[in-house]
């Protein structure tokens, strides 16, 4: 496992990443003493990543809203509309 102090953890972050990336484990130290330690992240599920599948949940969420809101109208300005909610 290659050490690297914070400083030039700072200064060569994308190299570092870079080797991290292709499977490599860095320690940051400072002062002679580990603090962190680069790690490659998990691979994604095949099914897809959490925050794929909610940004597909949201997608489809809006597009319900849309088609809910097609044809419909409210028959007064938006400001007399939010006027009349606050009542």
């Amino acid at each position: 496992m290659k050490e690297v102090a914070v400083y030039e953890a700072k200064v060569r972050l994308s190299e570092l990443l870079t080797e991290v990336q292709q499977g490599a484990e860095i320690t940051i130290t400072r002062h002679g003493q580990a603090v962190a330690r680069l790690v490659p992240a998990l691979p994604a599920s095949r099914t897809g990543s959490t925050a794929t599948q909610q940004r597909k949940q949201v997608r489809e969420a809006f597009a319900a809203l849309a088609l809910q809101r097609r044809g419909t109208s409210l028959d007064m300005p938006i400001r007399d509309a939010i006027g009349h909610g606050r009542d």
